[in-house]
């Protein structure tokens, strides 16, 4: 195994604990029911089993890896969907969670992906939409909202 092939797993290691370290304040359970660490903790140990698993792989030479660079359009799009999530975090305190993700998936989609108008702003409202019924209205999750409102 060449020290390049462990970086991806150790990347998933790390994110793994990541979360369940930047989780550790929060509860387990509420009651009867999981807490908002309960979910957290298993995609963090799911997350642990599939980093090991791929090390393991790599280890014993089950997965080699050939590096490729992405072209200069490959590039772009990279870097085009990092700007569109730091603008999506960015975003969300300032015009809230729901107006941030139209736009995020908007820019997505006509940006990265070059889709065309109309299924383009058609997908972005459709999302927005599906999360402010469920999440806002229908499971009263308080979700960032944009200020005065």
């Amino acid at each position: 195994m060449r020290p390049a092939e462990a970086v991806p797993a150790l990347l998933i290691l790390l994110l793994a604990a990541g979360i369940y370290l930047g989780t550790s304040g929060l509860r387990m359970w509420d009651g009867v029911t999981p807490g908002s660490r309960f979910f957290p903790v298993v995609l963090a140990g799911t997350g642990a089993v599939v980093g090991l698993l791929l090390l393991l792989a790599q280890w014993r030479g089950f997965e080699t890896v050939e590096v490729e660079f992405p072209s200069a359009l490959g590039a772009a799009r990279v870097a085009a969907s990092f700007a569109a999530i730091t603008a999506l975090a960015v975003g969300i305190p300032l015009i809230g969670f729901v107006p941030m993700l139209a736009l995020f998936i908007l820019t997505m989609q006509m940006v990265v992906l070059r889709c065309p108008l109309v299924p383009s702003v058609g997908s972005a409202v459709i999302v927005a939409g599906l999360v402010y019924i469920v999440f806002i209205q229908w499971l009263a999750v308080p979700l960032p909202m944009p200020y005065g409102i």
